[in-house]
């Protein structure tokens, strides 16, 4: 494995900061295991074992530094072949490229890319920060994922649900506050009506095929439930069932 690269400066990233103590380890490691092009495997299993192979660490908390790190602008996470892989942002600006060719396919080769194209080239917090005051990456402006998520009525596909959630806020079309409500009220409406799981939808699409407007704030009404035509409205009789015993024993 060659040598990595990691400058001074990133002590001072405001970046870095943001990111809790196991999140920014995860980002070290993963630039020791990332091949020459920066990409490495993106299933948590295999990330867990290739950076953490002495330690007990939950895929679940490995999944959780990896969408802070999607977020935060310093990895991107894409699939091909219906497999998911990572990239780390401008890893080509500070790192030597030896080999001839990637272990792993290229985002650019995929259409179905976690993060927007729009973002080519985000902040990377490895680099010389000459301006600290400059604009995050947009893509943290998806701040509220993991609310969305949890709201959610049904499990989801994570990397599907991101792709779809953050490409309706780089179109600018909803505000990420309405999507979060947008779960929630979806979640009450298959509570009320007692929607069985297989008929609610997947969250990714109820988000790629604008499912979710018809519970934007001011659009949803919720839903009214009446026994109206069911088993409650038939009349009940009352019957002396000791009487009936005792008719039936008779004959």
């Amino acid at each position: 494995m060659p040598n990595r690269i990691i400058k001074e400066s990133i002590c001072r990233s405001d970046s870095i900061d943001s990111l809790s103590w196991f999140e920014e380890v995860l980002f070290y490691r993963l630039i020791v295991v990332c091949d020459d092009y920066g990409r490495f495997d993106g299933r948590p299993a295999i990330i867990r074992g290739s950076c953490f192979p002495l330690k007990d660490i939950r895929l679940e908390h490995i999944e959780s530094a990896l969408s802070k790190l999607s977020t935060a602008g310093m990895v991107r996470r894409y699939e091909a072949g219906r497999r998911p892989y990572l990239q780390l942002i401008s890893w080509e600006r500070h790192q030597q490229i030896r080999a001839k060719k990637s272990k792993f396919p290229s985002p650019d080769e995929t259409c179905n890319q976690m993060i927007s194209d729009d973002i080519r080239c985000p902040r990377n917090p490895i680099q010389s920060e000459s301006n600290p005051n400059r604009n995050p990456n947009p893509i943290a402006r998806a701040e509220h994922f993991e609310e969305f998520l949890s709201a959610y009525p049904k499990d989801c596909n994570r990397y599907l649900t991101e792709t779809a959630y953050i490409d309706l806020l780089m179109a600018g079309k909803v505000a990420e506050v309405d999507l979060v409500r947008c779960a929630k009220n979806y979640a009450e409406s298959c509570r009320i009506l007692k929607t069985q799981e297989r008929y609610i939808k997947n969250a990714e699409n109820f988000l790629k095929d604008f499912a979710f407007e018809k519970y934007l704030p001011g659009r949803y009404k919720k839903p009214e439930v009446t026994n109206k035509g069911g088993f409650n409205d038939f009349q009940q009789n009352d019957y002396d069932f000791e009487q009936l015993e005792r008719e039936i024993l008779s004959n």
